[in-house]
């Protein structure tokens, strides 16, 4: 078939036009495809220095990209790149994504990168959804972020190490729906970032855990679409912004852990058409609490907690707040009657007012009113009364802690249906009467603390099928009977105190069996009979884990003739130190100062009783040799006592022993040598026994005062008197002539020995004194950095005043694999001069288990 010239002509100008586009593509770059998306995923590869667990190794040309781990696509192009939590690590930039011009969605949190800021300006041009969160993303936040990435919507960069927040950052951010700055190293003002009307798309922003100053400014009511603004944890000054109230969208407000002063503006109340959250707790907002919160229908969080807010809480307020879970005012200075409307909350969770001033008594209609209580915490508060007997109408009800108030009458039988009970602490009350048996049916209860009040009775068996107790203080009551010996049933029980009451009887043997306990205090009662040898968790013993965690416990030490034991634990969760000074049972032990102390650390070595006190009581018989084997023990106080025989040579053993009292008994024998391998014995008192013979004058035991030594005719040697020459077992107080030439002898041995070591003294002082001046100018500036690191590392901050101290032994009530924070023994000596009686002190520490 013969073609028609004028077709042929047609067909060759069609092929030099595709020619020439062609040709013009090639020049400006190849066409973009699925091949040029693999060939920017392969590049970005090619940087990332460390893919531990092989993720990208299926990243192959051979293969589509579209099936890579981590990399969706549409119609063919590359829009997701999701390698989040990979392990992934290098030095990285993200100039090879930039050609993927269809990429939407760029999340690469959770990977141990090292990225430069500058690299944020070459995102790929569409992308919308970018987050970097903990990538090591590092440097200042360029100014034009937001004018170079025109279409991000959500920028989640937080947990990172940037470093300056341009004042202009949000002038641009037309689109931007969510921006997440939080957990970075931002400083300066935020005053002076510039908010206008380009933020009309903004609805969370989250600036929380920085270091940004100065008052938060009011421009931010033109973001008139914020849902959510934290600027939690950082240093804000100034007052609350009154044109807040404006944002009619606002759901969430988080100011809290600032520096923040002020009145709460009454103005707030007008977003209360949608606010959900308002949190403002640790600052420093003063005033009353606004009445204009009433309207706040759909409010759940209200934490108001650790300012200084007065004045009577507005009972109106919760009347209408029908949807709150959580209403938290402690420590402030709120007074009046308990908010009887609590009832109307009927989705409330958590109540607490804990160290305030309220006063009233508890509204027996709280429950069932408030039928999803699972929290209510009224410590430290003025209230009076009896236990409502209607708590039990809250069946989810888990905590309940009345401590320092006045509550009176009895603990209501009913409260033992409340199956999901964990806590039932209400120390220092004036309650009265039995502890009732019903509580045994709380299955889940792990802490009864109701020491000081005026319980009285036996110790129920029935609380024994509590099987998860962990914490029980029954000390300071009015207790009689036996120590039951189905304690041993309590595999969890971890402090058992039942100190200063009426107890009779032995100490069961059965507490060997509580594979948990360490701590025992049973001072102050009438037991008799001897010492068992196993107490309380046993060497070898695997430590049960959970136990105690997220208690917040308190050691009051008692010092002075007119205390009894070495002290108490307390549970001190929200309870203000100064409040202790106005309890009068406490205040028996009169003091001067109070000291506290904490550190870090983690005591898990040995599995023993840390805390045994047995003192004041009638036991006899001899100190059990077992009691060496228990290696974590710290605090043994066995002082006023009728315990006889020797003092077993295996407390030596005791390598964390710091406190040792067995004085007012009728220990016979010499003080074993093996005390002097103690090197953490800060307090030990013999005295008022019938020891004989030499104090070891290895070790620290020479260097305690005499005092504590006091009252053992046979006892000789430094800081007594020196024993008898060539005796040193002999008696301190020869009586005849013979005794007497010895003892002249012996003086005048004794003068020739000092003279001759002050002698060496003062030559050896003389070469030190040399060396010293030589070498001063050459490690003068070595020493300087050493104690500049020295202060570093025991963060200057604390209170102790120690220097080159040995490692320190630390007090640890739970020695259960976790973090406890705990005092430095040797720093609770120090500060109490070695617990010397001249000066009583009362000291106390506090550390939360985690």
């Amino acid at each position: 078939m013969e073609r028609n010239p004028v077709q042929l002509f047609h067909h060759l100008a069609l092929l030099l036009f595709m020619f020439s586009v062609s040709v013009s593509v090639t020049e400006q770059g190849p066409v973009p495809s699925i091949r040029t998306d693999a060939a920017a995923l392969l590049s970005f590869k090619k940087i990332i220095q460390n893919d531990p667990n092989g993720v990208l190794s299926g990243w192959q040309i051979n293969r589509s990209p579209c099936i890579w781990y981590g990399v969706s696509c549409t119609l063919g192009r590359v829009t997701h790149l999701d390698l989040t939590g990979s392990s992934l690590a290098g030095f990285i930039s993200f100039d090879p994504l930039s050609s993927l011009d269809m990429l939407s969605v760029l999340n690469l949190s959770s990977n141990p990168f090292t990225v430069n800021s500058t690299s944020l300006l070459h995102l790929p041009y569409a992308l919308q959804q970018l987050q970097l969160s903990s990538t090591g993303l590092e440097g200042p936040v360029p100014e034009s972020f937001f004018s170079k990435n025109p279409n991000l919507v959500y920028a989640i960069l937080s947990h990172n190490n940037l470093s300056s927040l341009p004042d202009d950052l949000l002038l641009n951010a037309d689109k931007v729906q969510v921006l997440d700055l939080s957990y970075n190293n931002f400083t300066g003002s935020i005053s002076g970032l510039k908010v206008e009307n380009s933020c009309n798309s903004l609805s969370q922003l989250d600036l929380s855990g920085n270091f940004l100053m100065d008052s938060i400014p009011p421009s931010l009511s033109n973001c008139t679409n914020l849902r959510t603004l934290n600027l939690s944890f950082n240093m804000i000054t100034g007052e609350i912004p009154r044109s807040l109230g404006e944002l009619g969208s606002l759901q969430r407000l988080d100011l809290s852990h600032n520096h923040i002063s002020g009145w709460i503006p009454s103005e707030l109340g007008n977003a209360c058409n949608s606010l959900l959250e308002l949190k403002l707790s640790y600052n420093n907002i003063s005033g009353p609490i606004p009445v204009s919160f009433s309207p706040c229908s759909w409010l759940q969080t209200l934490d108001l907690s650790n300012n200084n807010l007065s004045g009577p809480f507005p009972d109106s307020i919760l009347q209408n707040l029908g949807s709150l879970e959580r209403l938290l005012l402690s420590y402030n200075l709120i007074s009046g009657l308990f908010p009887a409307s609590v009832s109307y909350c009927k989705s409330l969770k958590v109540v607490d007012l804990s160290s305030n001033r309220f006063s009233g008594t508890i509204p027996p209609d709280i429950c069932p009113g408030a039928a999803s209580l699972e929290e209510l915490r009224l410590p430290d508060n003025l209230i009076e009364g009896a236990i409502p007997a209607q708590l039990s109408q809250c069946p989810k009800l888990k905590t309940l802690d009345f401590s320092i108030n006045f509550l009176n009458g009895s603990i209501p039988a009913e409260l033992g249906n409340l199956e999901n009970l964990e806590q039932l602490i209400a120390w220092y009350n004036d309650l009265e009467g039995k502890i009732p048996p019903e509580l045994g049916k709380c299955k889940n209860l792990k802490d009864l603390i109701l020491n000081n009040n005026n319980l009285s009775g036996i110790i129920p068996v029935e609380l024994f099928g509590c099987s998860n107790l962990e914490w029980i203080s029954l000390t300071s009551n009015q207790f009689t009977g036996k120590i039951p010996g189905e304690f041993g049933l309590l595999s969890r029980l971890a402090v058992l105190q039942l100190a200063n009451n009426s107890l009779s009887g032995e100490i069961p043997t059965e507490l060997g069996n509580c594979s948990g306990l360490v701590w025992l205090d049973l001072n102050s009662n009438k037991l008799t009979g001897e010492i068992p040898p196993r107490l309380g968790r046993q060497l070898g013993a695997k430590a049960l884990s959970g136990i105690l965690s997220g208690n917040t416990l308190v050691f009051v030490r008692n010092v002075g003739n007119s205390c009894k034991g070495v002290g108490g634990l307390l549970e001190f969760a929200g309870i203000k130190a100064e409040r202790l000074l106005l309890v009068p049972t406490l205040k028996t032990c009169d003091f001067t100062r109070l000291y506290s102390g904490a550190v870090l650390s983690l005591f898990t070595q040995y599995q023993t009783l840390e805390y045994l006190d047995l003192s004041y009581n009638e036991l006899r018989g001899k100190i059990p040799d077992e009691i060496g084997d228990m290696m974590a023990l710290q605090v043994l106080e066995l002082s006023h006592n009728q315990l006889s025989g020797e003092i077993p040579a295996s407390l030596g053993q005791l390598k964390n022993l710091g406190v040792f009292d067995a004085s007012h008994n009728r220990l016979q024998g010499q003080i074993p040598d093996s005390f002097s391998n103690l090197s953490f014995l800060v307090q030990i008192d013999l005295s008022n026994n019938e020891l004989t013979g030499e104090i070891p004058q290895r070790g620290q035991l020479s260097t305690l005062p005499a005092s504590q030594y006091a009252n053992n005719p046979g006892l000789c040697g430094v800081p007594l008197n020196p024993c008898e020459s060539g005796n040193s077992h002999a008696a301190s107080n020869p009586t005849t002539d013979g005794g007497r030439g010895g003892r002249k002898t012996s003086a005048t041995s004794w003068a020739n020995s000092i003279v001759l070591g002050i002698l060496i003294s003062i030559a050896s002082l003389c070469i030190l004194v040399v060396w010293a001046v030589a070498m001063r100018v050459r490690h003068k500036e070595a020493e300087e950095v050493k104690m500049l690191n020295s202060l570093q590392a025991s963060h200057a901050a604390t209170t102790w005043k120690i220097d080159k101290e040995k490692e320190p032994l630390s007090i640890n009530v739970a020695t259960f694999q976790r973090q406890l924070r705990k005092l430095k023994f040797s720093q609770l000596i120090e500060a109490t001069n070695g617990f010397l009686c001249s000066q009583p002190y009362w000291v106390w520490w506090v550390w939360r288990g985690v």
